[in-house]
C-alpha cells in the first residue's frame, strides 16, 4: 500500500466538522428563534432536523455504495462539495420557516454525497494495525474544525431578536456561508492533490449485505454509535435553549457558543490519549470509560440551578466524547469486509445520521410537552439529560456484543 499523505487525508475532516458546528451550534438554532416562538421551538428543531436526517441518510448510503462500485471515491467529494456550496447560501437568505426547512435538507442531502464516499478513504488506505492512530489524527482536525466552527458561528451569527433588523440577521447567514464555503473549497483543493484515486486501488466491490464473520459486531457497534450519538445530538441542537430556559441565560446563544468551544478544546486531550492508546489495548475498554464519564456529566447538568458549575461539567463531557470518538472509528474500521467500506461505512455512519432523526424528534416533543405540563420551559430541557444519561447506558449496554478484533491491534498487545 502506497504511503499516504495524512495531512490531505485528514483536512478534509476539518471543512467537515466546521460546517456541522457552525450550523448545528448557531445558524440552525438563530433561524429556528427567528421564526418560531418559544412554545414551539422543540416542535420546530424535530420537524426541521428530521427531515434532513432523513434524506442525508438515503444521500450518504446512495453515494457509499455507488463509489464502491465505481471504485472511485473522489469525484463524489468533488460533486457532493459543489452541491454543498450552493445549498448553504440558499439556507441563509431563507425568507420563512418552511425555506429553511426545504433548503437545510437541501444542506443534508448535497453534503453526504460527498461524505458517504470520503470517510471510506481511511479504511481504503490505512492498515488495520495503525487505524486507530490514524483515526487518533483525524480525530484532532475534527475536534479543530469544531473550534474553528463554533468560532466563526461566534463572530458572524448574530442571535435574533428585536435590536437586530433583518437585514443585518441575513447579512451575518451569508457571510457565515461565504467563510465556511471557502474553507470546504481549500480543503477539497488539498484532498485533491494529496489523495488521488489512482494511489491506491479500491477493492472490487462485493455484494454488499453477504455475510462476514465480523458481521454481528459490526451490527452491534452501529446500534451503540446510535445511541451514543443521540446523546450528542440532543446536546448540540438544544444547548442553548437549555441555558435560556433552565438556567436563565441572558446572552444564551454566545454562552453556549463559550460553552462548546471549552468542550471542544478538552475534546482535543480525550482524542490524544485514546489515539495513543487504541492501538495498544483494547478499543471497547476505552470506550466503556468514556461513556462512564459521559453518563456523570450529562446527569449532573439536569440537576444543575446555576450556570457556574457548567463549565467544570462541559470539560468533562468533551474530553469524554474526544476519547469516545477517536476510538469508536478505529473499531469500526477494524471490522469492515474487503470490498464494501463506502457502502459500508455509510451504513454504518447511520449510527450518527439516523439519531438526528429521533433525538430531535424525541427530544423536541419531549422538550415542549413537559415545558407545557409543567408550566416551566426548562423543565423540559432538564429532562433531556436524563434522556442522554438513558442513552448512554443503552450505547453500553450493546457495546457489550461487540467482538473486538485482535488485529486492530499491534503485536505486542496482550
Amino acid at each position: 500500500m502506497k504511503r499516504t499523505n495524512q495531512f490531505a487525508l485528514s483536512l478534509y475532516w476539518f471543512a467537515i466538522e466546521l460546517h456541522w458546528a457552525g450550523m448545528l451550534g448557531a445558524a440552525l438554532q438563530a433561524q429556528i428563534a427567528r421564526f418560531i416562538p418559544a412554545s414551539a421551538i422543540g416542535t420546530a428543531a424535530a420537524v426541521l432536523g428530521g427531515i434532513g436526517a432523513l434524506l442525508s441518510i438515503a444521500s450518504q448510503l446512495g453515494a457509499g455504495r455507488a463509489s464502491d462500485v465505481a471504485r472511485r471515491r473522489i469525484p463524489f467529494v468533488v460533486a457532493g462539495t459543489l452541491l454543498d456550496i450552493l445549498a448553504l447560501f440558499a439556507f441563509a437568505v431563507s425568507p420563512s420557516f418552511t425555506a429553511v426547512v426545504v433548503t437545510f435538507a437541501c444542506v443534508e442531502i448535497a453534503f453526504n454525497i460527498g461524505a458517504g464516499p470520503y470517510q471510506a478513504l481511511i479504511p481504503d488506505r490505512i492498515p488495520r494495525q495503525t487505524q486507530g492512530r490514524a483515526s487518533g489524527v483525524m480525530g484532532l482536525y475534527r475536534f479543530a474544525g469544531t473550534a474553528a466552527g463554533l468560532l466563526l458561528a461566534r463572530v458572524l451569527v448574530k442571535q435574533p431578536g428585536p435590536l437586530v433588523s433583518q437585514h443585518a440577521f441575513t447579512s451575518s447567514l451569508v457571510w457565515f456561508a461565504a467563510a465556511i464555503s471557502g474553507v470546504l473549497v481549500v480543503a477539497l483543493i488539498v484532498t485533491l492533490v494529496g489523495v488521488r484515486d489512482r494511489d491506491v486501488e479500491v477493492p472490487a466491490p462485493q455484494p454488499l449485505f453477504a455475510p462476514w464473520p465480523m458481521r454481528g459486531s459490526f451490527v452491534a457497534l452501529i446500534v451503540a454509535r446510535a445511541f451514543a450519538s443521540g446523546g450528542l445530538y440532543l446536546i448540540l441542537p438544544f444547548l442553548a435553549f437549555y441555558l435560556r430556559f433552565a438556567l436563565h441565560v441572558g446572552a444564551y446563544l454566545k454562552t453556549s457558543l463559550d460553552l462548546l468551544l471549552v468542550m471542544v478544546v478538552f475534546s482535543v486531550a480525550g482524542t490524544l490519549a485514546a489515539g495513543a492508546l487504541g492501538d495498544r489495548y483494547s478499543k471497547k475498554t476505552i470506550i466503556y470509560w468514556s461513556f462512564g464519564f459521559l453518563a456523570i456529566g450529562a446527569l449532573s447538568l439536569a440537576g444543575l440551578s446555576r450556570v457556574q458549575p457548567v463549565w467544570p461539567l462541559g470539560i468533562l463531557l468533551g474530553a469524554a466524547w474526544g476519547a469516545y470518538y477517536s476510538v469508536d472509528w478505529a473499531l469500526a474500521c477494524n471490522l469492515l469486509p474487503i470490498g464494501r467500506a463506502g457502502a459500508l461505512m455509510a451504513v454504518w455512519n447511520i449510527g450518527a445520521s439516523g439519531p438526528q432523526v429521533a433525538a430531535l424528534v424525541i427530544g423536541g416533543l419531549l422538550v415542549d410537552r413537559v415545558g407545557a405540563a409543567t408550566g416551566n420551559p426548562g423543565a423540559g430541557y432538564r429532562a433531556l439529560f436524563i434522556l442522554i444519561t438513558a442513552l448512554i447506558g443503552a450505547a453500553a449496554a450493546a457495546l457489550t456484543f461487540v467482538r473486538e478484533p485482535r488485529g486492530g491491534m499491534t503485536p505486542d498487545t496482550p
